[in-house]
């Protein structure tokens, strides 16, 4: 072995790799326990993250086998070409839930916002990269970034996919927070923010997602219709108490009460069969992996974990964001590792020049 991939040997980051692979183990064997059926028979959901899964490995490896500066010269494409996708989304979309964010291209179902995240994310680290080194930054270094978000945003927007624009928004602002946008500034767009969020509230939003805010507001008062979901959520992760009920032995993933217990309610279902404990060491194995990565990746990981748990709990509407790892879909899963390989790139060869 010559002296070069000796070192990248060396230099690879393993403790994040086995941390990555607890959690993506974790993760299907909780999809097992949420789309299992009746006699515990393996169902289609399972065998489809099983081979999105390997799809997702093989996409990682190959995202090692470059330098990542060449990724940062492919940022203005790969951000253009998501630009593009989204745009015909709104022309040819297929509509689910609400929102019109699925392309469908013949046997391929993509959600296009799933991958603009990583896009933007290294737009934004490919401008920054570019800017002069400065003891202190100005506004006008910012603008530019902020149109960087805000154009994905845009076309989220128009699809009425209001959870993953803000998604963006808060991937943008935590970029603009580390590269140090002063405090000022940052209060000032909390403050529009809070206004624009009333208004739009008002004068935007349409009945379902108004629905959605009232519903995060007061489940209890439609716990059979609207609250349904929210209700039940919390049940399950209440009932999950210390320890758990056990693996394909809880309740409400059983008899079917859960709803959505593949997807955005996929959390609940880990949380009743394996109870606190189990949760805690998921959200242990998340911190570790978040801890560990790169800054702008994290934003894209931490902001996805934070949204969805926050909704299932009760604590934020719901915005229908997904868990990294554990909730059923491609799309979402091959962005995320694709993050993941991104961060493991840099790791390898940030000493080397």
């Amino acid at each position: 072995m010559s002296s070069k991939p000796r070192k990248l040997f060396y230099l690879f980051p393993w403790h994040l790799l086995a941390v990555l692979l607890l959690l993506l183990a974790a993760g299907l064997v909780n999809l097992y326990s949420a789309s299992a059926g009746a006699s515990g028979t393996l169902s289609n959901y399972f065998h489809s993250q099983l081979v999105w899964t390997g799809i997702g490995l093989a996409l990682l490896l190959l995202m090692l086998g470059f330098h990542y500066r060449l990724l940062l010269s492919a940022a203005v494409p790969i951000y253009v070409v998501s630009l593009v996708l989204l745009a015909l989304v709104i022309v040819m979309g297929k509509a689910s839930g609400g929102q019109k964010n699925w392309l469908v291209l013949g046997p391929l179902r993509l959600q296009p916002s799933e991958f603009a995240k990583l896009a933007v994310v290294l737009m934004l680290a490919r401008y920054f990269q570019g800017l002069p080194v400065r003891a202190k930054r100005v506004f006008r270094d910012f603008i530019p970034a902020i149109g960087i978000v805000l154009l994905p945003m845009a076309l989220i927007l128009v699809e009425k996919d209001l959870g993953s624009a803000l998604f963006f928004a808060l991937i943008g602002g935590t970029f603009l927070f580390i590269a140090g946008l002063p405090y000022r500034f940052i209060v000032v767009a909390l403050v529009l923010a809070s206004l624009g969020g009333a208004a739009a509230y008002k004068y935007f939003l349409s009945d379902y997602q108004r629905d959605r805010i009232q519903t995060f507001l007061h489940p209890e008062r439609d716990p059979r219709g609207k609250g349904y979901h929210l209700v039940q959520s919390k049940i399950a992760v209440g009932s999950g108490r210390l320890v758990g009920k056990g693996f394909l032995k809880g309740d409400l993933n059983k008899f079917k009460f859960l709803p959505e217990r593949h997807t955005d309610f996929v959390f609940p279902v880990l949380a009743e069969e394996w109870g606190f404990l189990g949760g805690v060491a998921v959200l242990s194995g998340f911190l570790l992996l978040l801890f560990m990565m790169l800054q702008g990746v994290v934003s894209l990981l931490f902001w996805q974990v934070a949204i969805n748990l926050g909704g299932v709990l009760g604590l934020m509407p719901l915005a229908g964001v997904t868990l990294p790892f554990f909730s059923y879909g491609g799309s979402a899963l091959l962005s995320s590792m694709l993050a993941v390989g991104v961060a493991f790139n840099v790791l390898m060869r940030r000493y080397m020049f």
